[in-house]
């Protein structure tokens, strides 16, 4: 059977959503794979999880969905992270996973519409890394590209201007009270 840390890490993130902000900045685990299947609706996948986890079918999809919603799809997640594969994967790994993928979004498995809009994304990140060319300039466009994440920088950004427009309005409010 396939490695159960991921699903382990699912089952955790499914009970203690604030694990979410850490798991994005970690690593993927051994075992996305298996995550995948369940979320796709593999019957093989969910039976050999039901007895080491310990949970129930429905409770296991929910926790992978979670997982895949949360960590791979995540706003800042770059291509490999979207198809849950470390950066030496191979093209069959990365083709697997985009398939799994594409069938956990897919309108016979998934009853909710929202998620079919992530089918783009998806696609997206299959179509930057699909070929040994295309792989070889996404890398090399990630390398180039800045290394803080825009959303912890625009953060970094707003915490640094925060005291200096505090003080200018406490100065403001200080002459106004002065000048009463």
């Amino acid at each position: 059977m396939e490695q159960l840390e991921a699903l382990r890490q699912a089952i955790a993130l499914r009970q203690v959503p604030s694990q979410v902000r850490g798991m994005r900045g970690a690593a993927l685990p051994d075992g996305v794979v298996l995550v995948l299947r369940i979320a796709a609706d593999d019957g093989d996948a969910i039976a050999a999880a039901l007895e080491p986890t310990g949970r129930d079918a429905a409770f296991l999809r929910e926790a992978a969905e979670f997982f895949i919603e949360q960590i791979l799809l995540a706003p800042d997640a770059d291509s490999y992270r979207v198809l849950g594969c470390a950066r030496d994967a191979s093209a069959a790994e990365l083709r697997r996973n985009m398939a799994l993928l594409l069938r956990w979004l897919h309108p016979d498995v998934a009853a909710d519409r929202e998620r079919l809009g992530r089918a783009a994304r998806i696609t997206a990140a299959w179509e930057a890394l699909k070929t040994a060319d295309r792989r070889a300039d996404y890398d090399r466009n990630q390398a180039a590209a800045p290394t803080t994440p825009a959303h912890v920088a625009g953060r970094s950004r707003r915490r640094s201007r925060t005291p200096a427009v505090a003080h200018g309005h406490l100065r403001q409010m200080l002459q106004r009270w002065m000048h009463k």
